[in-house]
């Protein structure tokens, strides 16, 4: 899909579910098709665990969404989660601990990667 930003978020798995549940019932979200991914099983493990969300996010409007529900999301949340937001051949990662700080970090990354000349 061209011009479209990809959003991957990783966590505990049942967490992980929730916030799929919470982008899915979001009707602009799911135009960007969130789904799980599910990788392939290491040797001597019966499947793969379903830790990681992927969304391709064609608009700014969809990342702002997107990217206030992963804030909320993380400011329930206590464990350390990774956000990577990928536009072209920028991607930008940060991993958080901090609830307080999740909606900040949301934020700077749209804000980053709405800059002109990104």
């Amino acid at each position: 899909m061209p011009d479209s930003d990809q959003l991957a978020i990783s966590g505990d798995p049942a967490e992980v579910r929730e916030l799929l549940a919470m982008l899915r019932r979001d009707a602009e979200l799911r135009a960007a098709r969130p789904e799980l991914v599910v990788p392939e099983p290491v040797s001597g493990q019966l499947g793969g665990v379903a830790d990681t969300i992927t969304a391709l996010v064609t608009n700014d409007a969809v990342l702002s969404a997107a990217t206030t529900t992963v804030g909320v999301w993380l400011g329930a949340r206590i464990r350390p989660t990774r956000i990577r937001v990928k536009r072209g051949e920028t991607e930008v990662e940060v991993e958080t601990v901090s609830g307080k700080r999740a909606e900040t970090y949301a934020r700077e990354l749209l804000d980053k990667l709405s800059e002109p000349g990104e």
